[in-house]
């Protein structure tokens, strides 16, 4: 009824709920969760709950649980959801809704990414490990955010252990393939990334971009220039583009770099950005202001290109 009422209306929903309804009851406290769920504010939908739960946890309903619960899966608040798990777990059993939502939290992919994305690579490899202490075989998508993790640490001796354990089976599935390109380029290991590019019979997008992306970080612009011409045309991208005029950059070729830079079609900001970059490392400021000025000419000033 409140959400119908919201639609056909421009009043804030949330400065509504504040203003205008209190907490007297689960129903009050369900409408003003959910709201801020709806909105992704789901620490402020968690601190309201925490204000009610400490005495009525057993009085409040499936539908209350569920709204926490699946705040502390959004913001992957393990620690929360956990507690909250063992305060109603005599419900658990008899309420779907419930179980549903326990299920969601616990899901070890979803807080895998949340922990990626809050550059905590150290919690994915906890969780990995706790995983294996509670007999949860990983899958392939496991796999992939704990190499995401393995390339944040940038641990040689680390990424080496795991990496072997992953099974056979996984390491035909080009997405492991191509994130284990990445991530052996990343921690400057560019020969095992290129041996594992080079098993793969026919290389995707993804996977020419981060082996030229892997001889860039590791300065050598000119294997990564020879993979890029031998790249299928249909195959090229932005990220590509940008992959290679920052090899160029990193490895001092900036004629090279102005080659391929006149040759591109369609010019984004982030190759702009790029090109920009690489004629300022190579000193070359007057060029870098005259390119700065030719995309301004058509487009509004980027503060990137700036920094």
């Amino acid at each position: 009824m409140l959400n119908t009422f919201f639609k056909h209306r421009s009043i804030n929903p949330i400065i509504f709920t504040q203003r205008y309804l209190t907490v007297k009851s689960d129903v009050d406290l369900n409408v003003q969760m959910k709201l801020l769920n709806d909105r992704k504010q789901f620490r402020k939908s968690l601190d309201l709950f925490d204000k009610y739960k400490e005495n009525n946890i057993n009085k409040l309903s499936s539908s209350t649980i569920t709204q926490a619960l699946k705040a502390c899966a959004q913001i992957c608040d393990l620690e929360r959801g956990s507690t909250i798990h063992r305060l109603i777990s005599s419900r658990i059993n008899n309420d779907f809704y419930i179980l549903a939502s326990l299920i969601h939290l616990y899901n070890y992919g979803s807080l895998m990414n949340g922990f990626i994305k809050d550059n905590n690579p150290e919690k994915v490899l906890n969780l990995f490990n706790q995983m294996k202490i509670d007999g949860i075989e990983a899958n392939e998508m496991i796999y992939l955010y704990v190499i995401k993790a393995l390339c944040q640490i940038a641990d040689y001796s680390l990424s080496k252990s795991i990496i072997e354990k992953i099974p056979n089976s996984f390491l035909v599935n080009h997405q492991i393939q191509n994130s284990l390109i990445h991530m052996w380029g990343k921690i400057g290991y560019v020969d095992t990334a290129q041996v594992m590019f080079e098993n793969i019979s026919q290389p995707d997008q993804i996977g020419y971009t981060a082996m030229i992306n892997a001889y860039g970080l590791n300065g050598l612009g000119i294997k990564a220039i020879e993979l890029y011409h031998k790249m299928p045309v249909e195959y090229i991208n932005e990220a590509t583009y940008v992959s290679v005029l920052n090899a160029c950059s990193h490895s001092g070729l900036i004629d090279e770099a102005r080659s391929i830079f006149k040759n591109i079609q369609l010019k984004t900001v982030k190759i702009y950005t790029t090109m920009i970059d690489c004629l300022s490392r190579g000193s070359f400021l007057n060029e870098a202001q005259q390119l700065i000025n030719e995309f301004e000419c058509y487009h509004p000033p980027s503060p990137i290109m700036y920094s």
